[in-house]
């Protein structure tokens, strides 16, 4: 039978990439901020060439300007430092088989036992796999601590078991290097598709 397993121990750097990656991709948070941010940068430059107000302007873009990271920084270690001593010092297992993933942990007690179709989405970057359980929460798999099976393992059977989308696409998504590559592969099949199309 097909499984992977990962064993992680807890690292707060792990946790704190896990809740940015979530701020970037899966919430509009980051991006209202972003949008105040500009439009606070507009206002003074048109402030600017009008000469009104000057030094407000300038002023209260800049202290949006330095508002914005301070807040996601904020809110991401608020988050992070809300886990129990216990969690700290415990190691996270994750075995994955083609009907559920199982996560346990050597201090906590009980199992986390999640049906494929109970996965909202899966993210995958080059060091990280993120499976999202609902909108906010879910685990996540350290690449290189996957202890038995591999990283193609884990995408084949992800991909064969998950929901599909509205697309009729599995619920599954790249980021970052891999996504590249995963871009680069599906160009190279399409074109081998078309000379095997002229061949026939």
């Amino acid at each position: 039978m097909e499984k992977i397993v990962s064993r992680t121990k807890y690292n707060r750097k792990q946790h704190k990439k896990f809740y940015m990656f979530h701020l970037f991709h899966r919430t509009m948070t980051i991006y209202l901020l972003l949008i105040v941010t500009l439009i606070m940068l507009v206002l003074a430059i048109y402030n600017t060439l009008h000469k009104n107000s000057l030094i407000f302007s300038w002023v209260a873009f800049g202290i949006t300007a330095i508002l914005t990271p301070l807040m996601i920084l904020q809110r991401v270690n608020s988050v992070v430092k809300q886990e129990t001593p216990e969690r700290i010092k415990s190691t996270d297992t994750i075995e994955v088989t083609k009907d559920k993933l199982v996560r346990s942990n050597d201090v906590l007690q009980g199992k986390a036992v999640i049906g494929w179709k109970n996965i909202e989405l899966v993210c995958e970057n080059d060091n990280y796999f993120y499976i999202y359980t609902t909108d906010t929460t879910g685990i996540f798999i350290v690449k290189e601590d996957i202890i038995e099976g591999n990283v193609e393992m884990f995408r084949k059977i992800a991909l064969s078991q998950l929901p599909l989308d509205k697309k009729g696409r599995p619920v599954y998504r790249y980021f970052g290097q891999v996504k590249k590559e995963y871009k680069a592969k599906k160009r190279e099949e399409k074109k081998k598709n078309k000379n095997n199309l002229k061949m026939n």
